[in-house]
């Protein structure tokens, strides 16, 4: 009954420590998906203000009348 309860014992420290490390590694994981997405939100942003950037100045060409030549 002894070597029953020292076993489980040990066997119950192992998976503590494997929950552990399954746990760590998880968070480790789970902040390179978070870093992941900041990346890809970040280019998205920086795609949509070059996107408005270039409307606009589709735009200011429209409104303006062309430049004048010389001749």
């Amino acid at each position: 009954m002894e070597q029953y309860l020292i076993d489980t014992a040990d066997r119950c420290i192992q998976l503590a420590r494997a929950g552990r490390e399954m746990a760590n590694s998880l968070e480790a994981i789970s902040n390179d998906l978070m870093a992941k997405a900041v990346e890809l939100d970040s280019a998205r942003d920086r795609q949509s203000k070059d996107r408005h950037s270039e409307d606009n100045l589709a735009k200011d060409e429209q409104i303006r009348p062309p430049a004048k030549r010389k001749v």
